[in-house]
Parts: C-alpha cells; structure tokens; sequence
C-alpha cells in the first residue's frame, strides 16, 4: 500500500489535511506491520487503499446514502428528495436489491458509480421538482437509495454493508417504532460512532405523530445517539406524506454539496476510527532509552562468559614464548619448544587461521571461521550475561504497550539464540597476533647468533690449543688483550653478553607481551560490543523505533 497517496497529491485541491492524515496512517500500519493487531492493520490498509481510490475520483460529487430497514420510508423520502416516482420505473428497479442511484447535475459521475458498484440501470441523471434555482444548489449530489439493512437476502445486506463503508454522507433514516432497533445500533451506530460529522438521521413518518411525541422521539432518539458514543448527532423529523422536515433535509444537503468537503470529511473520519483502535494497541508512553550503563554491563558479562580473560592471558604467554624461543640464547632456548603454544591449545594460533582463510576461498566467499577450544562458560557467567540481556529487554519494553513489549522481547529472544556460537566466533574471528614478528626479534636473533659463534670460535680455539698441549707440541703463537687470550674472551664475552641479551630481551618480550596482551583486550571488547549491538541492543532499537514511528504518525493521523 505504500505510495498510494503519493499517487493522488497534486490532483486533490484543498485536501492537505486529509492527505496528511492518509499518508500519516499508512505509515503508521506499515511500522507496526508483524506488531499489532493484523485485524486492525487490514483495515488501516483498506482505509488507505479506498481513500487512495476516491480522491483520484471528481472532488466536484458527494456520494449521499439514504439507509434504512423495511419499512422505515426511505424510498419514500428519496421519491420526495428526487422529484421520481420509483413505481413508475419499476420496470428498471422491479426489487429493492440493488441500489438506485439519482445524479444531479452535468458533472460525470460514471467512474464514481462503477466504483460504488452500482449498474448503469440502477442509474438515473434527473433533476429534482424543486425550482431551478435549488435544483442547482444540488449539482454534484449522487443520492443513494440502498436496500433494506435488516432484509433476509444475506445479499441485500451485504451491498448495504459495502456501501455504508463508501459513500461521503450517511441518512440514516428511522421510523417512530423501530428507532431503537438493537441490529441498527449495534452494527452500524455504534462502530462508527468517530463518524458523527457523516451522519444525519430522519426520523420519518413523523406526520403520524402529535407534536408532543414528535419531540419526545427527536429527544429521545438525540439520548441514544449520544449514548451510542455520537458527539453532536443531527437529527431531522421527516415525513414524505406531509412534506415536514424535507426543506431542512434538502438545505442539509445543498451546504453539503456546496462546499465539497463531505468526501474529505468522510476518509478523516474513517483514519479517526482506525487510528483509535490501532492508538488503543499502541500506546502513547514515551520511548524508553537503553542506557549505557546497561550496555557497559552486558558487554562486561559477554566478555567474562566468552574467556577474554582466558584468551588475553594466552596472547600474553604465546607473545612470551615465541618471543624466548626468537631472541634467546641458542645454546637454551630450543628447551621451549617442548612447551605447548598457549594460543594453540586454544585452536586460536595462525595456523588455524591460516584454515580458516583457506576454507573461506574455497567456499566461494562464505565465511568458514574455525571454533576455537575455549572452556564453556560457567553457570554464574551464564546466569550472568542472562541477566544483563534480560535487563536490557525489560528496561527497553517497560512502560510500552503489551503488543509493543512482546515485540520487544521476541526480537531480542530471536537473536539471543544464537549469541553461543557468536561470542565463540567473534574470537576467533579477532587478530590475536599470533602470526605478527616485531621486528627487533630478528636483530636480536642475529645478534644472539654472532655472539655464539664468537663463543663457540673462541672453544674451538681453546679446544685447539688444548689439542696441541696434549700432543706436546709448540703452542702457536696466541695474541692477547691485557695478558689475557683472545680465545678466553670470546669465550666468556659471547657466554656473558649473550645471556644479558637474552636477559634484555625478556625485559622487553615482557613489556610488548603485555601491549599486546592490552590490544587484543580492546580488540576482543570492539568484537563483542558489535555481538551485543547485533544481538541484544539494535534488535530492541529496531523495535524501539517502530513504536516510535507508528506511535508519532497515529497522534497525526488522529488531530
């Protein structure tokens, strides 16, 4: 339904108010579309479709109705209201039901009747008896008579319940004995009470009475309207036998026809009633915030039970690890290499990334992240990201109407259900920096390197030395730094400084494991505010915004 008044702005003059209303309505059902009640968001769309309909259709026409049940004189005050006498063109209209439609004026009134349902048989263009000059006043005027609405043909009723829903102007015309009917009241009266500007009653056959019935019925009959939820109903005694109450009757119609709002009138009243009934589901409380508090707590609960603090800690001892296993003393540092990986036990090292990215290839760009071995939560962390997620929903629903909370709710409840599986791969899925090699870790390598060799030159030399005593021959000739031999302090000197380099290095591996520890922290934070954005909060945001709309555009639809 959506741009159907778009279609018809600009071919409607003087009609802003009721466009606005329209198109206030329409979007309104469309924001509380899955929400509220479907019943009520059926009819909004009706409503906007009709509407849709009858203001692309000649402003220049007001469709009246005269409505009644049998025997309450209807056909009788549209003789009179005509000028026709309906017996004599019985050949045209043999039963009551169909409708007979009376056109005044020159103004093509075709597309209307076709809309109206109305077959061109059941058509007639005439002017009234009236004198020319009043008869003029009703140019425009297409005046109904419907069939009886209390008929047995389930037909007939069905046209009246049709049409009753169509025309501009409603006559609902009653007589002194049945004008408390309970089917009448109840069916028509009451579910359009909002309608009371689109409504006239004649209280026919009124001749039959003495002047004091006649005011005592009118009063009695202005009580009931009024009770029925009707503000200011207008109420005309008739009789089309003595001609009473016919010139008021007619002056009602000719201010109607003259000043060509009764169709405005008439869709204004139909958003009224809808935006009530929908307004009634909806609420008007205002939009209640998520705070960041909440969402602080919820990301806190998020990381505790998805083993952040498990997972830093591995990043912290990996970056420890790799970095003694690159810069320490060659003679030493293979011993680590006995030591399990802290992120490869997790399934969190590059290699398993490495997979991970050569799975997504082959995938055709689906992604493929592998799960990683982190421990499961516990259930104080489970019930604890339970309740910081059910915190949140309470305090987004609270306040908001029933439909609008369950809305709420099931939005959240839908994602929630797989917020397992995101944690583990909003993990997994982060750069844990595995793979990463600073790069003074290869100046310290090659430096570790050239002091062992200048260590492991000066053993082979002592080595040599030591050969040539054994065997008792001349000793080479040996330089020497300050009497002591340069084969003695390359020994020592690469022994030394190769294990104060190594004692260095950890001072520095301990500094940029921590860093890196820090980084991987707010890296895994980011991940999870995104998992608490998609998961929790923008589901209830989403819904939150509905509401908002549809709340803002029915207190529009309904000025």
């Amino acid at each position: 339904m959506t741009g159907i008044v778009d279609t018809v702005k600009g071919l409607v003059r003087g009609s802003s108010d009721v466009l606005t209303k329209i198109e206030a309505l329409e979007d309104a059902a469309e924001a509380g579309k899955g929400r509220l009640d479907q019943v009520v968001l059926s009819e909004a769309e009706q409503i906007v479709d009709r509407a849709g309909q009858r203001l692309r259709m000649s402003g220049d026409l007001t469709v009246v109705a005269l409505a009644g049940a049998t025997g309450s004189g209807k056909s009788s005050l549209f003789n009179a209201l005509t000028g026709l006498d309906l017996a004599a063109i019985g050949t045209r209209r043999p039963t009551s039901s169909m409708p007979l439609a009376c056109v005044w004026g020159e103004e093509p009134a075709g597309e209307v009747l076709n809309w109206l349902g109305i077959p061109r048989r059941h058509q007639v263009q005439h002017r009234s008896s009236l004198e020319e000059a009043q008869s003029e006043d009703l140019d425009g005027l297409v005046l109904l008579d419907l069939p009886d609405h209390d008929s047995t043909e389930v037909e007939h009723r069905l046209i009246v319940d049709r049409l009753v829903e169509l025309v501009d102007l409603l006559i609902w015309v009653v007589d002194p004995q049945k004008y408390a009917d309970a089917a009448l009241h109840n069916r028509y009266i009451k579910p359009f009470a909002s309608h009371s500007s689109v409504m006239v009653f004649a209280l026919n056959h009124i001749d039959k009475l003495t002047e004091e019935q006649r005011k005592s019925c009118l009063t009695d009959l202005d009580r009931l309207l009024k009770s029925d939820g009707l503000k200011n109903p207008t109420v005309v005694g008739t009789s089309a036998v003595s001609g009473d109450g016919l010139a008021e009757m007619r002056g009602l119609l000719v201010k109607r026809v003259s000043n060509k709002r009764a169709a405005r009138e008439r869709l204004a009243a139909d958003v009224d009633r809808v935006a009530d009934r929908m307004a009634s589901q909806c609420g008007t409380a205002k939009t209640p915030e998520i705070a960041k508090s909440d969402v602080t707590e919820l990301v806190d609960a998020l990381s505790d039970a998805s083993g952040v603090p498990v997972v830093v800690d591995a990043v912290r001892r990996s970056y420890l690890q790799r970095a003694r296993a690159a810069t320490g003393w060659p003679v030493t540092k293979w011993l680590g290499r006995f030591r399990p990986d802290p992120l490869r036990r997790l399934h969190l090292d590059g290699g398993a990334r490495q997979q991970g990215k050569a799975a997504r290839k082959s995938a055709s760009n689906e992604v493929s992240i592998a799960r990683s071995s982190l421990p499961a939560a516990t259930p104080v962390q489970r019930a604890r990201m339970d309740t910081a997620v059910r915190t949140i929903t309470n305090k987004a629903a609270e306040g908001l109407s029933r439909p609008w909370a369950d809305s709420v709710r099931s939005a959240v409840r839908k994602r929630e259900e797989s917020l397992g599986d995101e944690l583990d791969q909003a993990v997994a899925r982060t750069d844990l920096g595995a793979t990463s090699t600073p790069g003074w870790w290869g100046a310290a390598r090659f430096l570790q390197w050239l002091l062992f060799l200048v260590a492991l030159g000066g053993a082979v030399w002592l080595a040599v030395l030591a050969v040539f005593g054994y065997l008792q021959l001349e000793d080479p000739p040996l330089p020497r730094w300050n009497g002591i031999p340069y084969a003695t302090l390359m020994l020592i000197g690469g022994v030394v400084i190769g294990v104060l380099v190594s004692l260095a290095c950890r001072l520095f591996a301990t500094n940029g494991a921590n860093r890196r520890a820090r980084l991987v922290a707010r890296a895994l934070r980011a991940e999870l505010e995104k998992v608490a954005d998609s998961h929790v909060v923008d589901p209830a945001r989403t819904e939150l915004d509905a509401y908002t709309v549809c709340r803002d555009k029915l207190a529009v639809a309904r000025r």
